[in-house]
């Protein structure tokens, strides 16, 4: 599987399985759909594809960072320049 096929699919699961919101799916399938539009790049979608098997929503709420949160996410989605 190559990371734009496991990008869709981590982002897949993620959002029905665990706690990755609805709204951020659409930019992260935008990347995976488009492998193209980054090549050259394929380290951040490496680096993204982590964010998100690593999100938590309460990641920022403890003094000790702990897994991602969505500006995580966004920061490398920024990198990546996808916007919604």
């Amino acid at each position: 599987m190559d990371i734009f096929a496991k990008l869709a699919a981590t982002a897949r699961r993620e959002n029905k399985d665990g706690e990755l919101p609805d709204f951020i799916l659409p930019l992260l399938i935008k990347v995976a759909e488009n492998p193209a539009d980054f090549i050259g790049r394929e380290a951040l979608v490496a680096e993204l594809v982590m964010r998100v098997e690593q999100y938590e929503t309460w990641s920022e709420l403890c003094c000790e960072k702990q897994g991602f949160g969505l500006e995580d996410i966004h920061r490398t989605l920024d990198h990546l320049k996808v916007r919604y």
